[in-house]
């Protein structure tokens, strides 16, 4: 398939499977010629990749799409597409269509092998004269594409005024063929219109099994600096009465070990030195492949085995799938980084039960001994949500109390916000905003004193230091990294420093702490 070549810019809020998302869909359009660009304005087309799990991201797209709708009435060069949580079942896409028609293209990442031939469909470019959608002029599609039709001339084309070309825009007639890795599927076969008017989407079941995530071996997956992504496990089973993303990701699927491994080893040959295995509930892989008989415990000793790569994490963790035997083979393998982000969301029983979580804090609390105890020095991380549905002041208080007993080394909270489609959707909403808000702010406050408690013993300590990028701040140049336990830190990037750079391990002289960081000197050896 010949597609046209042009400039892309992909918009992404939420968590960290969003970025996972967004990088492959960036590796599809690199492989198809296509280039980055640094902001909307710059691109022809923008991937907006959208989270609905809480109301602002939900807010921010809202906005992002308003822009576009304004810049679209300016410039005939320009197609928009839409990716991520906010884009559900069918019957939600329909809504997305009649309320945004600037919208081109919905799908969701499985389905981004109809990324070429939407393209291909949609935008042609002209030379000298910008882009523009051929069908809305009565040309034929294939006009620029196929070198088997004459070029027609000028006059024969009742052309409106375009835009000019943006910098660096490719010119016309013969176009690239798409790379042979690309697997690409007719807009007819997967279901999408295909007419001149109106967005293309594809129409599916989110929790079907037959949605596949887009492999390494197919687009080409380029490690973008010494860290990346490696999701390993897709959807979520679970119930939580607040929570969107089962129906907008599925159910879980476990991607194969083999997979796994070969897109690793890809990661770390282009560079990338740590890898951080995702799922909304990761400790859940492998539970639905069980002819493959390996749980993530497993994976990460396979993982282990690579040679270039020096450190592993892991994200979302759920209190009931992680079993003794994962903390015990984590706690046992080098590579593994003693860091667990495992949410809590809440300090009461009571609103535990309402959010359908499935545990206990009796269950919760006796999971982090058995952490600490079997993995000296690990960190911990959690999530908190405060103002949930009927929570009451001394529910609150008992959310405070916990922080104060376990001492999480980071909190990350957030305010109740009712989501369509979700169980508590029906529920009264009602606790006041300012209440919320004040709620939200009281976790804060005691977090960042915990935090600085923790930190405060950092100080006179020399720790490794992963390199991640550089940085300006003040006026001076810095290096920003982490340590094994997710500490960031930052060291001037100096006179002695300049022998090292993203991707080093370095030793590095704690001088200085806050709540939220480190700060110090690269050690001499």
């Amino acid at each position: 398939m010949s597609v046209a070549q042009g400039k892309y810019h992909i918009w992404t809020v939420g968590c960290q499977m969003n970025m996972a998302d967004s990088q492959r869909v960036s590796s599809i359009l690199d492989s198809l010629g296509w280039e980055e660009a640094p902001t909307v304005d710059a691109a022809n087309l923008v991937v907006l990749n959208t989270c609905s799990v809480r109301e602002q991201p939900e807010k921010r797209a809202h906005g992002q799409l308003s822009l576009l709708k304004h810049a679209k009435r300016h410039r005939a060069d320009l197609l928009v597409a839409m990716m991520g949580c906010m884009i559900g079942h069918q019957r939600q896409v329909d809504e997305l269509k009649k309320k945004y028609p600037v919208v081109d293209l919905f799908f969701k990442v499985e389905q981004a092998d109809i990324l070429p031939h939407f393209l291909e469909e949609r935008w042609t470019p002209i030379a000298g004269e910008g882009c523009v959608d051929f069908a809305a002029l009565g040309a034929p599609r294939t006009l620029g594409v196929s070198d088997a039709l004459p070029v027609l001339p000028l006059p024969v084309l009742p052309l409106p005024v375009l835009p000019l070309p943006l910098a660096g825009a490719r010119g016309p007639a013969a176009l690239p063929d798409a790379p042979e890795p690309i697997p690409t599927v007719g807009a007819e076969a997967l279901g999408a219109p295909t007419g001149p008017l109106g967005a293309m989407s594809v129409n599916f079941r989110p929790g079907a099994r037959e949605l596949h995530y887009p492999t390494a071996a197919q687009v080409g997956l380029p490690a973008r600096g010494p860290t990346a992504w490696l999701p390993v496990i897709l959807g979520c089973n679970k119930v939580c009465s607040y929570c969107i993303v089962p129906s907008r990701r599925g159910r879980e699927r476990s991607r194969p070990v083999t997979e796994l491994l070969s897109e690793a080893r890809q990661l770390v040959d282009r560079g990338a030195r740590e890898l951080t295995l995702l799922g909304q509930t990761v400790e859940a892989y492998g539970l639905d492949l069980p002819d493959q008989r390996a749980d993530l415990g497993d994976l990460m000793e396979r993982l282990s085995e690579i040679e270039d790569l020096r450190r592993i994490r892991f994200m979302t963790s759920y209190p009931r799938h992680m079993t003794d035997k994962m903390i015990r083979q984590m706690a046992a393998l080098p590579k593994v980084c003693e860091h667990v982000n495992i949410p809590v969301q809440h300090g009461d029983d009571g609103v535990l039960q309402r959010m359908r979580r499935g545990y206990t804090l009796t269950e919760y609390r006796a999971l982090i001994e058995r952490l600490r105890a079997w993995w000296p020095g690990v960190s911990l991380s959690t999530d908190v949500i405060v103002g949930f549905c009927g929570e009451t002041e001394e529910e609150f208080q008992h959310t405070l109390d916990l922080l104060d007993a376990i001492r999480f080394d980071v909190v990350h909270v957030a305010a109740y916000s009712p989501r369509p489609g979700t169980l508590s959707h029906k529920w009264e909403d009602d606790v006041p905003l300012e209440e919320k808000k004040r709620r939200l702010h009281a976790v804060e406050e005691v977090q960042e004193r915990i935090a600085r408690e923790l930190n405060t013993p950092y100080t006179g300590r020399t720790e490794e230091v992963l390199i991640e990028s550089h940085q300006v701040a003040g006026g001076q140049h810095q290096w920003r990294g982490r340590t094994r336990t997710n500490k960031l830190v930052f060291f001037p990037a100096d006179r002695a420093a300049r022998t090292v750079g993203p991707g080093d391990l370095v030793p590095v002289a704690i001088a200085k702490t806050t709540a939220w960081s480190l700060q110090g000197q690269l050690a001499t050896p």
